[in-house]
């Protein structure tokens, strides 16, 4: 039983080394539905709201935050309704109702009723989660916002999605191509790299220091920090 056991996983094991080496393709046809339609591009996008302001945590923490629905509730009801006592008067205020009586445009004043419900009723937006990797695996926002990378170079361009979507494919070998410098970053981003990743200061702080860094740059010329397996795996 054992031996066709083995001789099983030996004849699977092509077909999963194919899949996980194919190249990564999505769109917004591949984005979960959400308990409410929430437009990134009408957010981030026509509005200009940064990530931070609901992601509030990027910069300071592994995680980057889900935005709470009392933060949703100050943007989209009248100041006057959003404190917690007044929690059963809450009218939306943003978006309104648009078109004619006979034709009314109210599809996004439907969704935002949907928000108001839930700040009635005092509970949390069931988001689906979208960007997750394995639970081996550590990808800490912090680190990677305070080195200068933008949110869309791994999010990819979320101001023009209506549907956000794994952009990305999260996969070991994406992440190893951009600390190694594989990965084109913009011109902004790959300065402000040089300039704060901890790898380019140590390596600077050695050759200033006469150590033999030739074998690090003939191997890797570009990489921008470290590919040790506790930097991810910890």
């Amino acid at each position: 039983m054992t031996k066709l056991l083995r001789m099983a996983a030996l004849a699977l094991l092509p077909v999963v080394v194919a899949a996980s080496c194919r190249p990564y393709r999505a769109d917004e046809g591949d984005g979960p539905d959400q308990p409410i339609a929430f437009y990134h591009s009408v957010h981030a996008g026509d509005n200009k709201m940064p990530c931070m302001y609901c992601h509030y945590t990027a910069d300071r923490s592994p995680d980057a935050g889900i935005p709470s629905v009392q933060l949703c509730v100050g943007c989209h009801v009248p100041a006057s309704s959003a404190p917690t006592s007044l929690r059963g008067q809450a009218a939306l205020a943003f978006p309104r109702v648009k078109g004619t009586a006979e034709k009314p445009d109210s599809a996004w004043h439907q969704e935002g009723l949907k928000l108001v419900d839930y700040w009635k009723r005092g509970e949390g937006i069931p988001w689906v989660r979208i960007h997750k990797i394995p639970e081996h695996a550590k990808f800490p926002h912090n680190s990677h916002v305070n080195a200068g990378l933008q949110c869309q170079t791994c999010h990819g361009p979320v101001q023009e999605m209506k549907k956000v979507y794994q952009f990305s494919s999260l996969r070991m070998g994406w992440c190893i191509d951009c600390h190694r410098g594989e990965m084109p970053l913009s011109a902004p981003e790959e300065a402000a790299v040089r300039s704060r990743s901890s790898f380019v200061r140590k390596l600077r702080a050695l050759r200033s220091e006469g150590g033999d860094i030739r074998g690090q740059q003939a191997t890797y010329p570009n990489q921008r920090a470290s590919t040790d397996c506790v930097v991810c795996h910890y």
